[in-house]
């Protein structure tokens, strides 16, 4: 779930509309080849970084996976599904204040395939491939960037609230400049400002170039509810994925695995040209979880927690790549750029 820019990434999308009979055919072949060269690339590109984001941790890995059992990870699995879904709901509706008019079948697809674009180096590939995707569906790319800013933006002020929310109750946030009294703070704070609604529409109508573009009181309530048990979820899986006897359940343990994960979501985001935050989110889930669980079960957990959440990226983008129609049906009043 961490991109920051609008460029848009040359990725031909497979839909769009059919050949044009007689010689036009032949023009458009050799560009359905490049089109299916370009989705192969991406995949190894994707397949690579999720692999190379695993790799220098393999043992670390294995070592983790035998703190816990098959039923924990199925459990945490199914938590943090629920809550890419729910993700995927929102990134839905901010799409359709942008004006676009698109089955819901090929949204989910549109976000969560172009999602798996976040483990390749950099912080534009998801948004590129999502803004590509789009444009089979007659939406222009501005409209596509600036729904998915705008959903990041959604996504770093509700971790920000999460996490200064949760802070009091974490010793390992004294660790944090300043102590958890400064730190949460300075979290409630920055995700109160990032969601008022005038700040929103604002850089929501900046970023789209449109005046139809709007956001309001309603969206920003809307955009909460939906975060709300996003966050919760993982939270909860990482209950799930605390070694076994090594988490005793009290408010301070929850709030500590909340405040871990919604920080080092905003910490990885920080780091782009980490595949999925690399290093960034692992290093604040530590840094909160040590004094709670200890060094090894907090490492563990953090471990644990990149590849449920790897795994759930690559399983939810197939499923919604598999549910989305055969062919576009949808049009969209969104002008192009």
């Amino acid at each position: 779930m961490d991109p920051r820019s609008d460029a848009v990434v040359a990725l031909p999308d497979t839909h769009g509309p059919p050949a044009a009979p007689g010689g036009a055919s032949g023009v458009k072949e050799p560009r359905r080849l490049l089109g299916h060269l370009a989705r192969v690339l991406f995949l190894v590109a994707v397949v690579a970084g999720a692999w190379w984001s695993l790799r220098e941790e393999g043992d670390e890995v294995a070592a983790a996976l035998a703190t816990t059992t098959v039923g924990s990870l199925a459990l945490s699995l199914v938590l943090v599904l629920v809550g890419l879904g729910v993700t995927g709901a929102l990134w839905g509706r901010i799409f359709r204040l942008h004006g676009a008019r698109v089955p819901a079948r090929d949204v989910a697809a549109i976000f969560f395939v172009g999602q798996l674009g976040k483990y390749v180096p950099g912080s534009v590939w998801s948004i590129g491939v999502q803004a590509r995707m789009a444009h089979g569906h007659a939406v222009g790319a501005r409209a596509t960037v600036s729904t998915s800013l705008i959903f990041l933006w959604v996504h770093l002020a509700t971790g920000s609230l999460a996490a200064g929310l949760a802070l009091p109750w974490v010793p390992g946030a004294d660790e944090l400049p300043g102590g958890r009294w400064v730190a949460s703070g300075a979290c409630v704070l920055t995700g109160l400002a990032a969601l008022l609604p005038t700040v929103v529409h604002g850089v929501t109508r900046w970023l789209a170039r449109s005046e139809d573009a709007a956001w309001g009181v309603v969206d920003t309530w809307s955009a909460v509810a939906l975060m709300t048990p996003v966050w919760t979820a993982y939270a909860l899986a990482m209950v799930l994925l605390a070694p076994e006897g090594g988490l005793r359940w009290s408010v301070e343990s929850y709030a500590a695995l909340m405040a871990a994960f919604a920080l080092g979501y905003v910490a990885g985001v920080a780091v782009p040209v980490a595949p999925a935050g690399l290093g960034a989110r692992e290093g604040v889930v530590v840094l909160l979880l040590a004094p709670t669980l200890g060094l090894a079960p907090a490492a563990a957990v953090a471990v644990l927690a990149r590849v449920v959440h790897t795994v759930a990226d690559f399983l939810i983008a197939l499923l919604a790549w598999l549910a989305r129609p055969t062919r576009t049906s949808a049009t969209v009043h969104q002008g192009r750029d």
